[in-house]
């Protein structure tokens, strides 16, 4: 795991454990600057090894270390509460299987088939957008945010499209140093 991320989920637990943190927005408006502050809360509960383990096993330890070590290191919830909705949502096993469940049937639903895996791990709040990984995609760079606006079956196909593809470490190392800004 790059050093990167590991000061990212330091500086994560930080925030978590004081339930706050301040994000300040600079605009330009009329050739003045504008600083627009916003606090941030969580509510995050930790996940214990048992636990931790139990998610390997469901996700047939598909998913990246890095998953399972943020999983260990920060548990689930939800992450960067501004004033009306968390920026995103992490599944705890309950949750997770729950999910899938619905993704598994959106593929049996689907009008064309589809031929990509996917195990997804939360959700964006902003857009009610999956958070996850495709697991039939070669390669550490199978995460992405998969846009609610098209079919499952063309999720990859739009992702490569976008080039959006990226792998865990660098979705949270960008979460957590724009604060949530960037995290589709």
């Amino acid at each position: 795991m790059k050093t990167e991320f590991i000061t990212a989920l330091q500086l994560l637990k930080e925030w978590i454990s004081q339930n706050e943190v301040l994000r300040e927005t600079i605009e330009w408006e009329n050739g003045q600057q504008i600083v627009e502050s916003e606090r941030l809360k969580f509510n995050v509960q930790p996940i214990d090894t048992r636990e931790v383990e139990e998610i390997k096993a469901f996700t047939q330890h598909l998913l990246p270390e890095s998953y399972y070590h943020f999983l260990a290191e920060i548990g689930s919830g939800q992450f960067l509460t501004g004033e009306y909705l968390p920026c995103f949502e992490i599944y705890n096993l309950a949750e997770l299987k729950e999910h899938n469940a619905q993704v598994r049937q959106e593929i049996e639903d689907a009008e064309e088939e589809v031929n990509d895996h996917f195990i997804m791990i939360g959700s964006h709040c902003s857009m009610g957008d999956w958070m996850g990984f495709c697991t039939s995609r070669r390669g550490e760079r199978n995460y992405d945010v998969f846009c609610h606006e098209y079919p499952i079956d063309e999720y990859a196909e739009i992702s490569d499209e976008l080039n959006s593809w990226r792998t865990f470490e660098e979705w949270v190392i960008k979460a957590v140093e724009t604060k949530g800004q960037e995290t589709l």
